[in-house]
Parts: C-alpha cells; sequence; structure tokens
C-alpha cells in the first residue's frame, strides 16, 4: 500500500531538481490530449508544479490550471514555483473541493499507480469532467515492470545474501498496486471513460552518478522504496546498490531504458 508519512522537504526538493524526464514526458501526455488552451486543466498528483506551470503557461485563461497533491512538502514548492496558481493537497479518490463537471481536461502524470483505489479515483475523475472531457495518464503496466534493466538489478541483489528471503520484490508498491493494460482499460470503460489512445513508450533515464540515480528512486517514490525494506539493510542496501549501478556507467554516467504507457480517454455523453 502507497504510504504518503515518508515524504520529506528533502525528497520533495531532490524530485524537483531531478525530475526533468517526468515533465518531459508530462508535456508529451498533455500534446497527445490534444487540448485547446481555454481549457480547465486538473493535474492530479502534481507534484511540485512543473507541468503545471507549464500548462497555465499555454492556457489563454488565467487560473484555468489546478494542481492537486497528497504531499504537503511538494504542494509547498508548487505554490513557491508558481504562486499565482492554485495548488491544494489533495487525493485522487476524493475531488470533493470541485463542482461536477468543472473541469475539460484531468491529467495523471506517473501516478496511476500509486492510487490505492483507482476504480473510486476514476469515477470521481469522470464526475469532475465534462462531457466530451479527456483524460490523460501515463503508468507503468505491470508486464512491463520486469524490462527495467533496474528491475534487473535489483531481481540478481535481493536473490543474494543479506536480502534473500528479506526481502520480496513483488511488495513493492509500486509492483502491487499497477495494473495490467487491460486491466487499466476495462477501469476505465467502468467508470464511463472511451479509450482515444494507448501507447507503449521507451524511457530513457540518464544522471551523473548512481548517487544521483538512489537520489531520484528514493525521491520518485516519495520514501516508500525504503519503507519496503527492513530498516536494519538500508546502508547496506544503499552501498551495494550504488556499486551494482555504477558497473554500469559509460561515458554519458548512468543510463537506463524502462517502458511506460500512455492513454487517453474521454468522458462518454
Amino acid at each position: 500500500m502507497t504510504s504518503y508519512l515518508h515524504d520529506n522537504e528533502k525528497l520533495a526538493r531532490d524530485y524537483d531538481r531531478l525530475g526533468e524526464i517526468q515533465f518531459h514526458f508530462g508535456q508529451r501526455l498533455v500534446e497527445r490530449m490534444a487540448l485547446d488552451r481555454t481549457a480547465r486543466v486538473l493535474d492530479v498528483g502534481c507534484g511540485t508544479g512543473r507541468l503545471a506551470q507549464w500548462l497555465s503557461g499555454r492556457s489563454e485563461i488565467e487560473g484555468n490550471v489546478v494542481g492537486i497533491d497528497p504531499l504537503p512538502d511538494r504542494i509547498a514548492l508548487a505554490r513557491e514555483r508558481a504562486p499565482g496558481l492554485r495548488f491544494e493537497i489533495g487525493h485522487a479518490e476524493d475531488l470533493g473541493m470541485f463542482p461536477d463537471q468543472s473541469f475539460d481536461a484531468v491529467c495523471l502524470m506517473s501516478v496511476f499507480h500509486w492510487i490505492a483505489d483507482k476504480t473510486k479515483a476514476l469515477a470521481e475523475i469522470a464526475r469532475v469532467l465534462r462531457a466530451g472531457g479527456r483524460v490523460g495518464l501515463t503508468t507503468t503496466p505491470k508486464e512491463l515492470h520486469a524490462a527495467s534493466p533496474l528491475a534487473a538489478v535489483f531481481a540478481s541483489m535481493f536473490s543474494r545474501p543479506p536480502y534473500r528471503g528479506r526481502i520480496r520484490i513483488q511488495d513493492f508498491a509500486l509492483g502491487k498496486q499497477s495494473c495490467t493494460v487491460t486491466e487499466t482499460i476495462e477501469l476505465l470503460r467502468a467508470a464511463g471513460l472511451a479509450l482515444v489512445e494507448l501507447h507503449v513508450m521507451e524511457r530513457k533515464h540518464t544522471k551523473v552518478s548512481a548517487a544521483e540515480m538512489l537520489d531520484f528512486i528514493e525521491a520518485s517514490s516519495f520514501g516508500n522504496f525504503l519503507s519496503a525494506i527492513p530498516s536494519d539493510l538500508h546502508d547496506t542496501l544503499r552501498i551495494d546498490l550504488r556499486q551494482a549501478l555504477e558497473a554500469q556507467s559509460g561515458a554519458e554516467g548512468l543510463a537506463y531504458r524502462d517502458y511506460g504507457m500512455m492513454v487517453v480517454a474521454r468522458k462518454l455523453g
């Protein structure tokens, strides 16, 4: 289960500093959604507000972009980044602060896999969307987890002492709560959201060092990565994982590829 209790200001600032790749895929998602420049947009899981700020810059109407996130430290940074925009602490499963049909579009950039009650969240998203409004999301479908070289690094490490028998990669929140492609489509359909586009994307992550990659992993999981690991193994894991990642570094630093899914759907009616 995803926890929102492990995040802190350092993790929030690390995410803001290292999350360029997330921002770029957010831009790609918005482009696929083909939004009008007058569209009223809700950014669910807005993090530190970078995508919402960019969306606002594209909008012809002031105040048409709103961001929510369950992590107070990230909302604080979002408000610091773009003081003229509305950012609220909130959860995808409860959008009660917004009236019915109050948005033309809802974005969920690298958020969907963290949501515990996806059925409730999509019902709320459908409620606040106008008829014909669009929802766009990116996520890592369950079928593609093992395709990541980073997943192979983890699997190799956890198969030997001192981790063997004490860590199960399937216990990580991201793995437990993600959906298959088919499950995602069925959840959308059940919420009254018709599939418009579905793309599988290769994503390249490049960091200057293993230490920076570790910072990004911890920050992008808002502390959930280490929470799945016994506390007495934290320091050992950081050392071993750093060495394993450094072994894969090249001339451009540390680079690895994984795969994600981009989905655009529209509200029926």
